[in-house]
């Protein structure tokens, strides 16, 4: 199986758990997508990801264990005060970086390692958009701008732009920094900033995705 297919369908999968958590409240869906598609993704890699040394290569276990960290704080973030919780995600969001660098040092840059960490940070907005609607601080809306990454996706296939060499987007970098900021923002802000804050993030996120699909339509 290809990496585009692989997305194509962990992006779908995962739409229909976020649209699961909006309907349901049930966490369990976007647990279970993202245990089984992740390890599907490390499979379909073995033999490459067997080469490095040590196996796996330092940078993509590093990747793996923000990874698993997510999972862990989305199951367990009901039994921990909100300090914990976002002292949990910082710890992700700090340790992001540290395997784009550890693959230049060993020079252990494959493309598993970068999908891994790009999914890995799509999980993470989705996951912290999720807890957010689930703790009622703000409505489903959120769960839309937390799987943009995914309904971006599936738009580039049905368009048939998928394959477009588009051009950068300059402004992603700092709108998706903003976007995982503001998410964290319920943790420790009081509602009165961090709502509004949401909702601008949001909007920057939404903006950016768009002026990314209309640089892939041009291309």
């Amino acid at each position: 199986m290809k990496d585009n297919t692989w997305i194509r369908l962990h992006a779908a999968l995962m739409l229909a758990a976020l649209t699961a958590l909006g309907q349901t409240g049930l966490w369990w869906p976007v647990l279970g997508v993202s245990l089984v598609t992740f390890s599907w993704l490390l499979a379909m890699h073995a033999p490459a990801l067997r080469r490095l040394r040590p196996v796996g290569g330092y940078a993509n276990w590093v990747t793996l264990a923000r990874w698993a960290l997510l999972l862990y704080a989305a199951y367990s973030y009901p039994q921990w005060s909100d300090y914990i919780v976002f002292l949990l995600f910082l710890t992700v969001i700090i340790s992001d970086g540290i395997d784009g660098y550890l693959a230049r040092r060993y020079q252990q840059s494959t493309a598993v390692g970068g999908l891994l960490d790009v999914e890995t940070d799509a999980l993470m907005s989705a996951i912290l958009a999720g807890i957010h609607y689930q703790e009622d601080i703000v409505g489903v809306w959120i769960l839309l701008a937390g799987g943009m990454r995914y309904g971006y996706v599936w738009l580039l296939y049905l368009l048939g732009w998928e394959n477009h060499k588009g051009a950068d987007n300059p402004n992603a970098r700092w709108i998706g920094a903003t976007f995982i900021s503001v998410l964290m923002g319920p943790f420790i802000a009081p509602e009165w900033l961090s709502v509004p804050a949401l909702v601008v993030g949001s909007l920057l996120v939404t903006c950016s995705f768009g002026y990314s699909l209309w640089g892939q339509r041009k291309a």
